[in-house]
């Protein structure tokens, strides 16, 4: 089995076009730049890896665009089934400006400290652990070897966290990935300088702090 994992392209919200906490998150959409990030990376992962692979989306419009631009970039736009799943969106940072709790995730740690009216890493963690044990069961049925999940951020080194069993300090360590970087596990010997591993499964794509 191997698994990519693609963050969304450039949001509005990444230009100041849109702010989360005043509009809601959900139906921040897709600069230009990230409209074109997301046909590239398509174009990069490529009809052969897409063709078979089971696809999921976080249900927010970017990850959605994202997707949906990705398969059109690999010539596949009207060929690939896509299923959503809300556990895949953001982490839910609240209904004030992220900035002014920076103080406190210093003071409670950045994986479990919950923002005001928001969730912690920890509860995006849970989450995301009951989508991938829906996701495995269902490889199961499928016997399915390849897999996209196109999401967040903070969701992706959650699914990685969950995947490959780290600890908190590890998921510390990691870096977000870019807009439409693409994160990948499979087996230990399909991997080529693992940033984590297990005995059996590798990742490879992540920046660590």
């Amino acid at each position: 089995m191997t698994i990519k994992l693609v963050r969304h392209g450039q949001p509005l919200a990444n230009t100041c076009e849109a702010r989360p906490h005043l509009t809601g998150d959900a139906g921040i959409g897709l600069t230009e730049l990230g409209k074109t990030q997301a046909m590239a990376v398509g174009e990069t992962l490529g009809r052969d890896y897409l063709t078979d692979a089971v696809v999921y989306t976080s249900p927010y419009e970017r990850a959605r665009a994202t997707t949906r631009l990705l398969l059109q970039g690999a010539g596949l736009a009207s060929t690939v089934n896509v299923y959503e799943d809300p556990r895949l969106r953001e982490v839910e940072r609240g209904y004030i400006e992220e900035g002014d709790q920076f103080a406190l995730r210093k003071i409670h740690g950045w994986f479990y400290y919950r923002h005001t009216g928001g969730e912690s890493a920890a509860d995006c963690y849970d989450r995301t652990s009951a989508f991938l044990e829906s996701m495995m069961r269902g490889a199961q049925r499928r016997r399915a070897q390849r897999y996209l999940i196109v999401a967040h951020g903070m969701t992706i080194r959650c699914f990685v966290m969950r995947f490959l069993h780290l600890k908190d300090e590890q998921f510390v360590s990691m870096a977000d990935p870019g807009n439409c970087d693409v994160v990948t596990i499979a087996p230990i010997a399909e991997i080529k300088d693992p940033v984590f591993q297990t005995t059996r499964w590798g990742v490879t794509g992540l920046k660590l702090r």
